[in-house]
This record gives C-alpha cells, structure tokens and sequence, in this order.
C-alpha cells in the first residue's frame, strides 16, 4: 500500500490552509508545510497541532522554488500536491483513501484532476481545465521557476474527479493576468530566470544544462515565441475545452496565450537591456 506525503507550499493563507486540512482528514500520511519566508500568520502552531512537520525558508516568491526542498525532505515517494487555497471534493478524497489502501501503481509517474475555473464566487466549470496532483517523486523533476510545473516522467492518469481552488478572488480572467500583482511578478522571475541555465535555480532530479520544452524556445528566441504563443495557445485551450465538453469562455482560452506573451515580453526586454550593458562604449575617434 503506497504511503503519501501531503506537501503544501505556502505564504500566509493560514484560514484557507485550515479548510484544505478539514478536507483532506485520512488522505495521507504525512502532513509536509513549507512556508515562503518568515510565519507572519502562525501557520507552524496550526501544522504542528496537526501532527504535520513546517519549515520556513527564505523568501522565494513562488512556490515552485520550495517545491525542490519540499520534495527532498518528504517522508514518502508519493507526494500529494494541494495548494492552501485548494482542496478535494468528497469524491477525490474518497478516490485517495481508496488508493492508499491498493497495491502500489507500476509505471504511473502522475494523476490529473479537474480543477474548475473560479470567479471568486462560484465555479464556471465542471470538466476543465486539468492539472497534476499526485506525482511518484522517483519518476519526476522539477525546476524551481513560477509557472514551471512538475515534469512527470512516465504515464499520466487522469481521473475525472474534482479538486476546488477557491481563492478569495477570480482565479482567472484578464484582470488576473494584467493587473494581479503576483502575476506580474511571476512574469519577471521567469524572465530573470530564463536568463540563465536552469540548474542556477533549485531543482529536484534536474540534470539538463537546457531549459525543457517551450521554455527553451522563450529563451533562445522570446519575442517570435510569444508572439507564436499569443496565436497559438488559445486555438489549443479553445479545442481543450471543446473536448471536455465546456462552453469556450474566452477567460479561460485566452488566459495562457496573454500570459506567456506578456512573460516573453519581459524576457525580450530583460536581454535587449543585458545586450546594452555588456557592449564596449563607442569613443569619438571610432564615431
């Protein structure tokens, strides 16, 4: 029977950690909570009164950057990733207390679930959009950079049960993207972190001296590839939501393309300013 970690990287956000924990009673079998930062909230007292460990790290801003940290010092292989303001309906919960109770999967790096979208007071979705939220530690990477998720290396199981994110505001939508504060921040420390190789960063069972997938083509190349992603990404969150059988809100399909256009943007821009910097000034004689 496969033991659990529950690993919750957070900031603050002691109220919603408290729900996700009523939620999640019998799901697992170790409670893992690192904080971003010093504990302003008292988060330790509430993780300590449930048995869990906590640690507090220096700040990072994002939770990707723990997750290396968070994943090394987990007491278990499989790790359930929940964030504070998340968590499990009755029927996730139930499939997790089932699943600790069945022979450990062979060759199943990850499951997926749905996470609906949310409009700060009721959900828009039923079926989409999907996201990884239990990953086998042995068959994964990670690179500590916002946005950057877990990379699973085997099969992927997706299971048609639901997992809330309910945070105080809209979790997506235009405003999200332009005028979130964290979201403008995230997008200038990927920027800042595309800059450099990825093993700067705190990595989990990352080797690659190249960034993966997209995020290599954003550094090599960041104002064509947003400009393609711009295009390019709602056309496939557009079909996403078709085959899920949503109706196509334009918040949801249009989300991803404004994001990674506006974080290569900012790559762009961060490069162009490096390339200034490091060229020799031009003396008279040479004008």
């Amino acid at each position: 029977m496969p033991k659990l970690s529950l690993v919750i990287c957070i900031h603050g956000d002691r109220d919603f950690l408290s729900r996700l924990l009523a939620h999640s009673t019998g799901c697992y079998d170790e409670l893992l909570v690192i904080h971003d930062g010093p504990d302003f909230q008292d988060v330790e007292s509430l993780v300590k009164s449930r048995g869990g460990r906590f640690y507090s790290r220096p700040r990072s801003f994002s939770q990707e950057a723990l997750l290396p940290f968070a994943l090394e010092n987990a007491a278990h292989d499989w790790i359930i990733r929940f964030d504070a303001d998340e968590f499990p309906s009755s029927e996730l919960r139930s499939w997790l207390l089932d699943f600790r109770q069945s022979a450990p999967p062979q060759n199943v790096a990850c499951y997926r679930c749905v996470v609906p979208m949310w409009d700060g007071r009721k959900t828009l979705t039923k079926r989409w959009p999907n996201r990884l939220f239990l990953v086998d530690r042995r068959r994964a990477r990670v690179i500590g950079m916002p946005e950057m998720g877990i990379i699973p290396d085997g099969s992927r199981v997706t299971v048609p049960l639901i997992l809330h994110h309910q945070p105080a505001r809209r979790s997506h939508g235009l405003s999200n993207i332009l005028r979130e504060p964290r979201a403008i921040a995230y997008r200038k420390l990927i920027a800042q972190s595309l800059l450099a190789p990825p093993l700067s960063l705190n990595c989990w069972r990352y080797t690659d001296q190249g960034w993966p997938g997209t995020w290599s083509a954003a550094a090599r190349r960041p104002l064509f590839t947003g400009i393609r992603h711009l295009f390019e990404l709602p056309v496939r969150q557009f079909a996403s939501m078709i085959r899920a059988g949503e109706w196509p809100r334009p918040s949801g399909f249009l989300h991803a393309g404004i994001f990674h256009f506006l974080t290569c943007l900012e790559v762009w821009k961060l490069r162009r300013a490096q390339r200034q910097t490091e060229e020799p000034p031009v003396s008279a004689q040479e004008k």
